[in-house]
């Protein structure tokens, strides 16, 4: 058989000629190809030789397949019985016995580290097949691996997402990698083999850095808008370069189609977020309104007087005009300057740094806790608006173990 020739075989063609030729032209030949391996495995145009016990000793589905073909209708070719794996592609099949054979071997699993895009890919393979084929070991290491970046924790999520509010990006996932990551892709994957405990964190990152004229490919009319001032002092942070793009924004980019399982979700969270932040700016505004307590800081005018006059005793706090202008500030930032999603907006939140000469420190620590409340319910209701009616005590979002 020509080298070319191969490449015009029509899908599924290369069985029956394996078949009719009883030999494995070496272009068909992809790796893994183990000399010494006892059967070939048969999909599309590429075929791959390996051992049996491997794969019956970890896949439920290729040791029911395998038990089969001791019928004696089975091809054998150098001596190896041909068994055809119609529902794995070339690569991901590759990707997925490279890992069984690493796990035998004790060596480092292809593409776990998740550094580069290939490293995605070789994943995104491995896990689809192990699903397939019901191979635990590979399917619990390949989601383990997806769970570093796509936690199922608020502690975890805020190692991965860390508040960018410094001239220089502390070190995270996204931004030490040199490739960027797909967003939809994730949650499509995650969808499709069933790794439910990502999908919550992957649709939380959709959300805060996509658009929906992103995920959807609706290119929204364009508005010209002076640029904006700098932030002024009074401003609680101050921009990182690094930010994630405003989800405002709708510009082109290389898109993958969003599954429609999670599009309404998409939609849901975009506006469960809009108004967990207008609440969260309510609760703000009327902190302090009936505060009669003097500030943490007395003015050091507050305790003098003129001489023969009577002592000038401090005056009440202002800790509702301080919250109402704080709430003022933070909507002027998020609508004007710099929108981010939720998430990072409740960042922006945490910076407001207090001042003592206007604000008691029980109305302040008060504005800390119903911000931290705020960022804690919106990590608990997370699952629950994608439809995970028991939230994070669902099953399916349980988070994966590895045994060592």
């Amino acid at each position: 058989m020509a080298p070319h020739t191969l490449q015009y075989l029509p899908p599924g063609q290369l069985a029956r000629y394996i078949s009719n030729k009883h030999v494995v032209p070496p272009q068909a030949r992809s790796t893994p190809w183990l000399d010494d391996g006892n059967i070939i495995l048969i999909t599309d145009k590429k075929a791959f030789k390996f051992y049996k016990r491997t794969l019956t000793s970890h896949s439920e589905e290729f040791q029911k397949k395998i038990e089969i073909m001791n019928d004696g209708n089975t091809d054998v070719v150098e001596n190896c019985p041909v068994l055809e794996v119609p529902f794995a592609s070339p690569v991901d099949l590759g990707h997925f016995l490279a890992a069984l054979h690493n796990l035998e071997t004790h060596t480092p699993l292809p593409g776990f580290s998740l550094a580069t895009l290939d490293d995605f890919r070789a994943l995104e393979g491995i896990l689809r097949v192990a699903t397939l084929t019901k191979t635990p070991v590979l399917r619990t290491r390949a989601i383990a691996a997806l769970q570093v970046r796509y936690p199922t924790t608020l502690a975890g999520w805020d190692i991965v997402r860390p508040p960018r509010r410094l001239p220089t990006p502390p070190p995270s996932f996204d931004e030490d990698q040199d490739w960027e990551w797909d967003r939809t892709l994730i949650v499509n994957l995650a969808r499709e083999v069933e790794a439910f405990s990502v999908l919550p964190a992957a649709m939380a990152m959709l959300t805060e850095d996509c658009s929906a004229g992103e995920v959807f490919g609706v290119r929204l009319p364009s508005i010209t808008s002076p640029v904006s001032p700098p932030l002024s002092p009074m401003s609680p942070v101050t921009p990182s370069p690094f930010s994630p793009m405003s989800p405002n924004a709708s510009l082109p980019r290389q898109r993958t189609d969003l599954n429609a399982a999670d599009a309404p979700s998409f939609a849901l969270l975009k506006e469960y977020e809009h108004r967990s932040l207008v609440s969260l700016l309510l609760t703000i505004r009327s902190l302090g309104s009936t505060c009669i307590r003097p500030p943490e800081v007395i003015p050091r005018k507050a305790g003098l007087a003129p001489v023969g006059s009577s002592l000038l005793l401090p005056g009440p706090s202002q800790c509702s005009g301080f919250f109402k202008e704080t709430a003022a500030r933070l909507l002027e930032i998020q609508v004007l300057e710099n929108p981010v999603g939720y998430a990072q907006f409740l960042w922006y939140v945490l910076a407001v740094r207090q001042d003592r000469q206007r604000t008691c420190k029980y109305c302040w620590r008060e504005f800390s806790h119903k911000c931290n409340e705020a960022r804690e319910k919106w990590w608990e209701e997370l699952p629950v608006v994608l439809k995970f009616e028991q939230g994070w005590a669902d099953e399916r979002l349980r988070s994966v173990e590895v045994d060592a």
